[in-house]
């Protein structure tokens, strides 16, 4: 039964971050960070003030990996206790272990690594592409497991995996990599970002080469991140989650150092900051490695039966553009122009307000449009089946700088056509941008 969507997607990002890259080097919506931190009901989204009787998985590692017990230079690196205690999930690893026995014992055969994620994962506020974790793991790959390595940087600023689910066909899978590194300090905790996590690492499970799936998580100043719900994933799919949050926070906290050591601004590492989510990752991984005649080896293909924490909704995710077969352009009115930002083209644009029609046949529909500082950006009516589903304004005049912003404007049980319409609604504002419709 068709049902509208009525979250408030267009409400801020997890510590209204919308960790962004843009057209600009600004590096996020991050002003506005601490609005969101009581906001759910998360208990600091698993970090922040863990104390030693917290049993959930933050709080027994914080025991089992206290704090310092005095002041230090995480510029230096990460502590022992840190590693240990960002361990969030170590998860099922015999995915990872079987893609670096398979190089270790094939040193010449290419091991393709993806990092599908946001600007962090982009590489924002790190002083040189040298510098980003991303870069200092492949460097780490070279030289303690094999030099044959060909690293994605699927990293897009101010996405989320809402955007994220619907590109990873194109922009993760589509090269078949043996391991995935998915990080989405954008999410919110809840349930709406529950279910992109939940299709988005079930999608990756499922690839014939059966992948290794590794989640990442950041935070924010404030300690907020979409952590638990991110957790719930990683423990429904049993595979590792390392917590970056759970490595610096508890630090924090104690007044160890001061949270500017490692971060540009409220969201995104410096360099120092990109280096120990780096140790973070290659500790996890050399452990492994350290251990491969010990440690499980074989892996089983993924179980289509294994249930989904969060229903898997956005089974069968995807871009949509003018070539797709699922959009068909029925009339497209002003919206004559062929888009291009990022890397989402093909899309629609207007500079003179007006309408197109569409038809989309899918269970759940969105659109990705583009978010502008200019002051000339519009705001549009949206029906869908000739009922208005959703108000979408791409006005972010004061704003950081453009960037590519994604809201859901339907969702039913089963795939059908539906006729989409989309509305200039002030005509002296006429520009509107429709980067790409996404499907599943």
């Amino acid at each position: 039964m068709k049902k509208i969507f009525a979250a408030a997607l267009s409400l801020c990002l997890c510590c209204a971050v919308l960790s962004s890259c843009g057209d600009s080097d600004s590096s996020s919506k991050a002003e506005s960070a601490s609005a969101s931190a009581s906001s759910g009901d998360s208990q600091n989204a698993g970090g922040g003030d863990v104390t030693p009787t917290d049993d959930t998985p933050s709080g027994k590692l914080l025991e089992q990996f206290p704090v310092s017990d005095a002041a230090f230079d995480p510029t230096q690196g990460a502590t022992e206790n840190m590693i240990g205690r960002s361990v969030l999930n170590e998860g099922d690893t015999s995915r990872l272990a079987a893609k670096l026995k398979y190089a270790l014992d094939n040193p010449k055969e290419t091991t393709k690594i993806c990092f599908l994620g946001d600007s962090i994962t982009q590489g924002s506020s790190a002083d040189s592409s040298q510098k980003q974790y991303v870069n200092q793991y492949k460097t780490w790959w070279e030289e303690n497991v094999s030099y044959y390595v060909d690293v994605n940087n699927a990293g897009i600023g101010a996405t989320d995996s809402y955007i994220g689910v619907h590109r990873a066909a194109r922009d993760a899978l589509a090269d078949q990599p043996d391991i995935i590194f998915i990080e989405f300090i954008n999410d919110q905790d809840n349930e709406f970002y529950g279910a992109c996590m939940d299709s988005l690492v079930r999608m990756c499970l499922a690839q014939e080469n059966n992948p290794a799936v590794i989640i990442l998580e950041p935070t924010c100043e404030d300690g907020t991140s979409p952590q638990n719900t991110h957790l719930n994933v990683a423990q429904a799919y049993n595979i590792p989650m390392i917590s970056y949050h759970d490595a610096i926070i508890p630090e924090i906290d104690a007044g160890n150092f001061e949270w500017s050591k490692l971060q540009a601004d409220v969201v995104h590492p410096n360099s120092a900051g990109h280096t120990i989510m780096a140790q973070l990752l290659t500790s996890f991984t050399a452990k492994i490695k350290d251990n491969i005649d010990s440690v499980s080896t074989e892996v089983a293909p993924f179980d289509a039966s294994t249930a989904a924490p969060y229903g898997d909704k956005y089974a069968g995710a995807a871009i949509a553009d003018r070539d797709s077969e699922v959009v068909e352009t029925v009339d497209e009115g002003t919206f004559t122009d062929v888009t291009s930002f990022q890397q989402f083209t093909n899309g629609w644009g207007t500079t003179t307000g007006g309408s197109i029609k569409m038809k989309v046949t899918a269970k759940n529909i969105g659109i990705i449009y583009y978010m502008n500082v200019d002051g000339t950006y519009a705001s549009v009516d949206v029906k869908v089946d000739g009922e208005s589903t959703k108000l979408l304004n791409a006005d972010f005049t004061g704003g950081w700088g453009n960037y590519a912003k994604a809201d859901e404007i339907f969702t039913s049980d089963e795939v059908a056509e539906h006729e989409v319409e989309i509305t200039v609604i002030d005509d002296s504002k006429p520009n509107f941008q429709i980067l790409d419709m996404i499907v599943s």
